[in-house]
């Protein structure tokens, strides 16, 4: 017999990699690669966030964010400014080009959240929220600590 919470955690898995590919597929008329759209929202939602800071946010390491912002800049989609306050850091901004698109980009995960809720009522809806964030809680603890016994 499957272990309950082990179901839990394949579920998720398989969820969210599902959805990743929905909007790797989806995005890339934008000319977005794997994943990257991901960054751009942040970066929208946050304008000025460092390098640092994304990566934290995202649970991505420094190596890969730092690929990733080179990709989205050369596409012209960000700008990257020197920190005023530390002068190691970068910060990342959205640029007019991006803007441009962003509406239609948050349509897209708009409608697409929706179809995987379409035959929840708003009180199911309220109780996964409320679930998922009590699990995120557990999960980001679960983080830090692996993060930082390396």
């Amino acid at each position: 017999m499957e272990n309950k919470n082990r179901k839990i955690l394949r579920n998720i898995h398989t969820a969210s990699r599902s959805i990743l590919y929905i909007r790797n597929i989806s995005f890339s008329k934008y000319g977005l690669q794997r994943g990257q759209h991901t960054f751009l929202t942040r970066i929208v939602e946050n304008p000025g966030i460092t390098q640092e800071d994304i990566s934290l946010l995202l649970r991505i390491d420094r190596t890969t964010t730092a690929k990733a912002v080179k990709k989205i800049e050369a596409k012209g989609l960000i700008i990257r400014k020197k920190s005023t306050t530390d002068r190691r850091a970068w910060c990342l901004y959205p640029t007019e080009a991006l803007m441009a698109i962003y509406s239609d980009i948050d349509n897209e995960i708009v409608t697409l959240s929706e179809k995987c809720t379409e035959n929840f009522s708003t009180s199911e809806i309220d109780m996964l929220n409320d679930l998922l964030e009590k699990y995120m809680t557990n999960v980001n603890r679960e983080w830090a600590n692996t993060k930082n016994n390396i």
